[in-house]
């Protein structure tokens, strides 16, 4: 588990968190009318926060990666292709995002190119696909150029015209590349039900400088443009994707604080059993050492007798943990349940833990005096 976590810490996410602010705005389904009066709301308040001193880049999308929010997903099909029926349709999922949004979290643009302010409602539809989708929907021809629909949004084919790298959008411990449509923001059009619900987005502003400090000034330019819209959420990108693993970092502070519990009462417990022993041999250490045994012979003699039941409780303990291994097999990440560096780490620990509980008691045996105790024997 510990090194599930470190291994999580570490994961490639395909973006930079780094000095970036994220922040939601709560916008109600009745605030905007229609699709273009909330497009324009988003797009002044993205003037606004870009305005703002020591901010560099600024955009929004409807569900931040690794959030919890999810995001869309939906069918899509490609044009060219056989029609096929909507239960058999291939299923992705989809991320309506604004020009600046890829910028701002430095995603790269592998081909082609990201949104522009051009690529508005009146323009022809594009989007852009991730590697993953391209890779697997695209195997043999060059997506670029293409026409895909999506399937809750009818009658607006969309060109491809870029491909951007893969993200970690629902959690980092993903195995599998997510195949992402990514939809422009000013090209967002009336579902397929014919009903218009506001979206909200997420805004991810890049600033210059630590992204908390900027909090103030960036919720002031919000509301410089909708003074009742609530701002809630308010995150650096590192908060969210350390909220993001917080379960594991729970399980792991549980698991941790039981396993530190159960080595300290083994300790103590070797510590009382050998101590007792040794008090029991007090005679025949005496004897011994009368006869020429040094204070290392005794010492040897202690530890050896102590260590021999560790051993076996180890061997014992790796062989049980071999065979429940495949119980933990989803609560870990980057590292197998039968990985043997975990192991050989654990029974080490274990062997210096037996060793130091061993070694007062060890030293207390080569303080026995032996003329002492030949005159009581």
């Amino acid at each position: 588990m510990l090194r599930t976590l470190f291994g999580l810490h570490a994961v490639k996410t395909g973006f930079d968190a780094n000095n970036v602010l994220t922040l939601s705005l709560a916008i109600g389904n009745n605030r905007f009318p229609t699709p273009a009066a909330e497009i324009n709301f988003f797009n002044e308040v993205l003037q606004h926060v870009r305005a703002v001193p020591g901010v560099q880049a600024g955009g929004t999308i409807d569900a931040l990666p690794l959030s919890g929010n999810g995001g869309s997903h939906q069918p899509f099909s490609v044009q060219g292709r056989p029609v096929l029926p909507m239960a058999e349709q291939p299923e992705v999922d989809v991320r309506l995002i604004s020009s600046g949004y890829l910028r701002t979290m430095h995603v790269p643009i592998l081909r082609g190119r990201d949104f522009a302010e051009s690529d508005a409602a009146s323009r022809p539809g594009v989007a852009l696909i991730s590697e993953a989708l391209a890779r697997h929907y695209f195997p043999n021809e060059d997506p670029m150029g293409k026409h895909i629909d999506l399937y809750f949004f009818p009658g607006v084919p969309r060109e491809i015209v870029g491909i951007v790298g893969d993200t970690k959008l629902d959690s980092l411990d993903e195995t599998r590349p997510t195949d992402t449509i990514y939809v422009a923001l000013a090209q967002m059009t009336v579902p397929r039900d014919g009903i218009w619900r506001s979206f909200g987005e997420t805004l991810a502003i890049r600033t210059s400088f630590d992204p908390h400090s900027a909090i103030s000034a960036v919720t002031a330019a919000v509301h410089e443009v909708g003074p009742d819209v609530p701002v809630t959420d308010v995150l650096s990108m590192d908060d969210v994707i350390a909220q993001s693993i917080a379960p594991q970092r729970y399980t792991l502070s549980l698991l941790g604080a039981f396993a530190g519990v159960a080595l300290l009462l083994a300790a103590v417990g070797i510590y009382g059993v050998l101590s007792y022993t040794v008090r029991r041999r007090v005679r025949e250490i005496g004897i011994r050492m009368a006869l020429g045994a040094s204070h290392t012979d005794v010492l040897k003699l202690i530890v050896a007798d102590g260590m021999k039941p560790i051993l076996i409780g180890i061997a014992i303990g790796v062989a049980v943990a071999l065979a429940l291994s495949r119980l933990v097999v989803s609560l870990i990440f980057g590292v197998k349940p039968t990985d043997p560096l975990t192991f050989i780490s654990v029974a080490l620990l274990l062997m210096i833990v037996g060793l130091a509980a061993n070694a007062l008691p060890a030293l207390r045996a080569t303080r026995v005096d032996p003329t002492r105790t030949l005159r009581e024997e």
